[in-house]
C-alpha cells in the first residue's frame, strides 16, 4: 500500500478541500496522474498520485477539508499483490535450516519492502501557472531520516522560494538533482527508502552504500555481493518478494528505473534547451547531477570538448576531460559565448539566477509579441500634495503610517480602467478579453531581482487601503514569503522606477496584459499655474511625467491617451474626502 498525501499548495496554505474525486475506488492509477481536484482559499487544484497502482481507498469524501501533510488516499502497488499469490506452507521446510521464524514478520513487511516507487518524492504544482522550479538548498542530505512533512529542500520558482516535503518517512536515499538544477512539476526530487522497509536492512546497507549511480545496470550489479540470500528460493517456485532482507540498491535502481523516462537521458530542461541550441546531442553526454541527471555545465562541458564531432567515441571525452594541456573548459567557452577580439579581456562569470533568466524571457516575448506604443502626460501633483499631507497627518495621530504617492495614482488609475476597460484586458487573435475587476500588479524591487505581486480586485480599494495591500505584499515579497498565488492573474500593471530616480518611465508590458503604467520620480519645476481671478504665473511645481506603454493591437493611441488624461484630472482635482 502506499499513500498519496495532501500537499502544500503555497507557503500559507494549510488545508484544502476536496472537490472532486478524478478517481474512483478500483481505478488504475499511474504516477503524475491526477486522481482528485482540491479547492484552497486561493487556488483549485489537481492532485497527483505519487504511486502507481489500483486506488483502493479515498480517505475523504469531496467537500470535506484535508490538512496539509494528511493522507488523501490509498493506492494498491504490484508488489502488494504478490505475497499473497504464493503458498505459505511451501517455504518453511526449505528454509526451516536457515530462519524458520522469519518468514513470517518478512512476508508481513514485505509490501513496504518492496514499494520503491512509493518512495519518490515529487515536484508538486506550486501554483496554476508554475510548471517547473529550481532546486536552490538540499536540506537533507542522502542518509539522513525524513519524516512525512519534513522539508527536505527548497525549491525556487520565477515567483517564489518555497520547502518541498517529504510524503515517504524513512531515510533520503538519492537526490535526483543537484542545486541548481530545474525540475518540471511531477517530476521525481529524491527517493526516500520506506522505514518500514528497512527491517534488517541497516547491516545489508552501511552508509556509503546509499550513493548509486545513473547506470540502472551498476546500481542492479551493486548489491551482488548480497546476493548468496537469494538462493533459499524453491527451484521451480516464484521468488518470493520481500520473503529476505530488504535490498535497499534494488529497490533505488528500480525506482531509478522508473525515473529514467522510458530510456530518455536524464537530463533537466535547461541542459535540453542548450543542448538544442548547441547541437548536442544529450545520449552522447555524461551527467554529473544528482542520480547522474544531466545539467548545463555537462552539456557545455561536451560541446567545448567536441566542437566539431556530434557522436565522438564514448571513451574520447574523458580523455580529453582530464588532459593537463587543458585543465578547464573556460577557454573554450568563452570563445563560444564572445566575439572575436575578446580573448584576452578579463572577465568574471556571475551564474544568472533563476529570476533573472525568467524575466529576461518574459520580457523578449513581450517585446516580440506586443506592438507596444507609449503615451505620456505631464501631471501637476500641487493639489494632492496638500491632501495627502493632511491626510498622513491625521494618520500620524492615530499612529498609521504615512501614505505615498503610489496608492493615490494607483486608486486614480483603477477608476479610470473602469471607464476605460480595453486596457484592463487580454488581447487575442480572435478577441479582447475585458476583465471585470482590477488586478493590479506591482513592480517590486527585491534582492533576488525584479517581481511583480498582484493586489486581487484594486478597483473596490480606498487610497488607505491600497497603500496597505502595497505595503503588505511587498514586504512578503521582499522577505521570500509570498505565495504562488500572490502572482496569480494580474490583469494592470505598475512600475515605479521613480522610486530609485528616474525620471522617465516607458516600460515593457507585463503579458498577458494590454497596458503598463510607469510612475517615474515627481521634480519640481516651473510650472504655469492658473490663479483664482483667471491670470497665469509662473511657479515652482511637483510635477510628474506618466507614462502609459499599451499594446497597439488591442488599444489605439487616443483611447490609451484618453485613459491617460482621465488618470491625470482625477489627481489634479484630488480633494480630502475622494477615494478614501
Amino acid at each position: 500500500m502506499a499513500d498519496v498525501m495532501m500537499p502544500r499548495l503555497g507557503v500559507s496554505v494549510t488545508e484544502g478541500t476536496v472537490s472532486t474525486w478524478l478517481k474512483e475506488i478500483g481505478d488504475e492509477v499511474a504516477v503524475g496522474e491526477a486522481i482528485c481536484e482540491v479547492s484552497t482559499d486561493k487556488v483549485d487544484t489537481e492532485i497527483e498520485s505519487t504511486v502507481a497502482g489500483i486506488v483502493a481507498e479515498q480517505r475523504y469524501a469531496e467537500g470535506e477539508v484535508v490538512a496539509v501533510g494528511e493522507v488523501l488516499a490509498v493506492v494498491t502497488t504490484d508488489e502488494d499483490a504478490a505475497p499473497p499469490a504464493v503458498p505459505t506452507p511451501e517455504p518453511a521446510p526449505v528454509s526451516t535450516p536457515v530462519s524458520t521464524p522469519a518468514p513470517e514478520p518478512a512476508s508481513e513487511a514485505a509490501p513496504a519492502a518492496d514499494a520503491g516507487d512509493a518512495g519518490r518524492v515529487l515536484m508538486p504544482r506550486l501554483g496554476v501557472s508554475v510548471t517547473e522550479g529550481t532546486v536552490s538548498t538540499w536540506l537533507k542530505e542522502i542518509g539522513d531520516e525524513v519524516a512525512v512533512g519534513e522539508a527536505i529542500c527548497e525549491v525556487s520558482t520565477d515567483k517564489v522560494d518555497t520547502e518541498i516535503e517529504s510524503t515517504v518517512a524513512g531515510v533520503l536515499a538519492q537526490q535526483l538533482h543537484a542545486e541548481g538544477e530545474v525540475v518540471l512539476v511531477g517530476e521525481p526530487l529524491a527517493l526516500v527508502t520506506p522505514t518500514g522497509a528497512v527491517g534488517a536492512a541497516p547491516a545489508a546497507a552501511p552508509p556509503g552504500t546509499e550513493r548509486v549511480t545513473a547506470d540502472p545496470q551498476a546500481n542492479a550489479t551493486a548489491p551482488a555481493p548480497a546476493a548468496p540470500a537469494a538462493p533459499a528460493a524453491v527451484p521451480g517456485e516464484p521468488a518470493v518478494v520481500g520473503s529476505g532482507p530488504f535490498d535497499h540498491e534494488a529497490a533505488i535502481a528500480r525506482v531509478l528505473a522508473g525515473a529514467t523516462r522510458s530510456g530518455r537521458p536524464a537530463a533537466s530542461p535547461a541542459a535540453r534547451r542548450l543542448a538544442t541550441e548547441l547541437g548536442v546531442d544529450v545520449a552522447q553526454v555524461t551527467g554529473t547531477g544528482g542520480g547522474g541527471h544531466i545539467t548545463r555545465a555537462d552539456v557545455q562541458r561536451r560541446a567545448s570538448d567536441w566542437p566539431e564531432s556530434p557522436q565522438p567515441p564514448v571513451a574520447a571525452p574523458a580523455a580529453v576531460r582530464t588532459a593537463p594541456v587543458r585543465p578547464v573548459p573556460e577557454p573554450a567557452s568563452t570563445e563560444a559565448i564572445f566575439p572575436p577580439g575578446y580573448e584576452d579581456v578579463p572577465f568574471e562569470a556571475v551564474p544568472t539566477s533563476r529570476i533573472r533568466r525568467v524575466t529576461a524571457e518574459h520580457m523578449v516575448r513581450s517585446r516580440r509579441t506586443a506592438a507596444h506604443m507609449t503615451t505620456e502626460v505631464d501631471v501637476d501633483l500641487g493639489r494632492l500634495s496638500e491632501v495627502r499631507a493632511t491626510l498622513n497627518a491625521q494618520r500620524q495621530q492615530s499612529g498609521q503610517a504615512k501614505l505615498s504617492f503610489l496608492p493615490f495614482i494607483a486608486r486614480a488609475a483603477c477608476a479610470a480602467l473602469l471607464d476605460h476597460p480595453d486596457l484592463n484586458a487580454t488581447f487575442e487573435t480572435e478577441r479582447l478579453l475585458r476583465w471585470r475587476e482590477v488586478n493590479l500588479g506591482i513592480a517590486v524591487d527585491t534582492p533576488r531581482g525584479l517581481m511583480v505581486p498582484v493586489v486581487r480586485g484594486a478597483e473596490r480599494l480606498t487610497v488607505e487601503s491600497l497603500g496597505r495591500a502595497i505595503v503588505d505584499v511587498a514586504a512578503r515579497v521582499r522577505d521570500g514569503k509570498a505565495d504562488p498565488d500572490d502572482f496569480r492573474a494580474g490583469t494592470f500593471t505598475i512600475s515605479n522606477p521613480g522610486s530609485v530616480g528616474a525620471v522617465s518611465a516607458p516600460a515593457i508590458i507585463n503579458q498577458p496584459q494590454v497596458g503598463i503604467l510607469g510612475m517615474p520620480t515627481i521634480v519640481r519645476r516651473p510650472w504655469v499655474v492658473r490663479l483664482a481671478d483667471g491670470q497665469e504665473t509662473i511657479a515652482i511645481r511637483p510635477i510628474i511625467r506618466l507614462a502609459l506603454t499599451f499594446d497597439h493591437r488591442a488599444v489605439d493611441g487616443a483611447d490609451a491617451t484618453r485613459c491617460l488624461v482621465a488618470v491625470r484630472e482625477r489627481l489634479e482635482a484630488w480633494g480630502v474626502d475622494d477615494y478614501r
